[in-house]
């Protein structure tokens, strides 16, 4: 699967300037990136709209009238057909010509989002994210910024073999605040809260997390995501406006699309996303390891966050199929079966042996050991 995913050639490199791009692609016309953020919305209000007013105008129609119309439906009932068909054709075209090949993984995935329109919606969201977390962001300046900038810079320059990081204007956004988070927009901004910068106990773990975040971006999830529902919901449009049509009122239609909405989501959408997350756990790990960071750290670190977590959806495996990403444990399980293959990676890109007595999992085991103890002993003091 990642036979793309080389190390990069030997030669000097100074380091990644992460406020320069380094290369733009030609600017080309492409659809409003809004319709693809909004399809959901508008396709539910239009299907509401003409169904509606279809139901509404039936039951004002004569009953002389209604007879005329049924009869003609029959008469014509091959004409419905054939375009019914044609529709179904005309998904299908514009689903299959919009297949790509990823260029880190081999995978073909449907994407109809442009890379300039992706940009359009990045851009949008960057602003509005150093808007909304202006009093929070913490100087370029400070040691906590100049670790995060250290750690991406590293894994671009282990990763520069990778087309994908070139095409980007890679910058760094830390925020104060107490929340365990990190992600990266599509056109590179990279943003890390505090909080998960406290839970990084070292280098090595932030470099896990970041190879991760980053993984998305260089594998153009946003893009596959929006393309996605909007293909879905396009797809809803006809049979949820029939839906309103021949249901008898509009509550029992708004329970109905509520309904359907929540089947959208367990069947296509959470499933979709939990993949997208374990593909970036594959691709972070081994962008992790070319840029010789501890990936012994990958599997480690997800089982310290389960043994921390004290929310069921994170840990409950069988709460899973409602999230949008897969359990801690779930993930560990993935990591650690890859862990013997991104050693090799490591190995081959000439990084620095590993230290056999500093193993992640050592501490690990001891932490569950110490969880297990304090709760022996909450349950003493709770039987006394």
């Amino acid at each position: 699967m990642f036979s793309k995913l080389l190390c990069g050639p030997n030669f000097p490199l100074k380091p990644a300037q992460l406020t320069r791009q380094v290369h733009c692609s030609a600017p080309r016309p492409a659809l409003p990136p809004l319709l693809f953020t909004l399809a959901k919305p508008l396709a539910r209000i239009v299907a509401a709209v003409v169904g509606r007013g279809a139901r509404v105008w039936w039951k004002k129609l004569p009953q002389d009238k209604r007879l005329l119309f049924k009869e003609a439906a029959k008469r014509h009932r091959k004409k419905f057909v054939v375009a019914g068909t044609s529709l179904l054709g005309g998904l299908a075209y514009a689903y299959e010509s919009h297949i790509q090949e990823c260029g880190v993984t081999g995978r073909r995935r449907f994407v109809a989002l442009t890379p300039d329109q992706t940009k359009k919606i990045s851009r949008v969201e960057f602003q509005n994210l150093l808007e909304d977390l202006k009093p929070d962001i913490l100087p370029d300046r400070h040691p906590i910024y100049e670790r995060v900038v250290k750690v991406s810079n590293r894994i671009l320059q282990g990763n520069r073999d990778i087309r994908q990081i070139y095409d980007k204007n890679w910058t760094v956004t830390v925020v104060d605040q107490p929340v365990k988070n990190a992600f990266v927009l599509p056109s590179g901004n990279i943003f890390v809260f505090k909080g998960m910068l406290d839970l990084c106990e070292n280098d090595d773990q932030l470099g896990i997390i970041l190879g991760h975040e980053m993984a998305h971006t260089v594998l153009g999830h946003v893009a596959e995501k929006l393309t996605m529902a909007s293909f879905v919901q396009v797809v809803l449009l006809v049979p949820m406006a029939v839906l309103w049509a021949i249901l008898p009122n509009d509550g029992v239609a708004l329970v109905a699309n509520w309904f359907i909405d929540q089947m959208i989501q367990l069947i296509v959408d959470l499933p979709f996303s939990r993949d997208m997350e374990m593909e970036a756990d594959e691709v972070g790990l081994v962008m992790a390891a070319k840029a010789c960071f501890d990936v012994r750290e990958a599997p480690a670190l997800w089982g310290l966050m389960e043994l921390m977590s004290e929310d069921p959806m994170e840990t409950d495996r069988d709460l899973e199929f409602v999230s949008t990403h897969p359990c801690h444990g779930t993930r560990q399980e993935s990591l650690s079966s890859q862990l013997a293959s991104a050693l090799t990676i490591r190995f081959d890109c000439g990084c620095a042996r590993l230290d056999q007595r500093r193993d992640p999992q050592i501490r690990l085991e001891e932490f569950k050991r110490f969880v297990k103890k304090q709760q022996s002993m909450v349950l003493v003091e709770q039987e006394k």
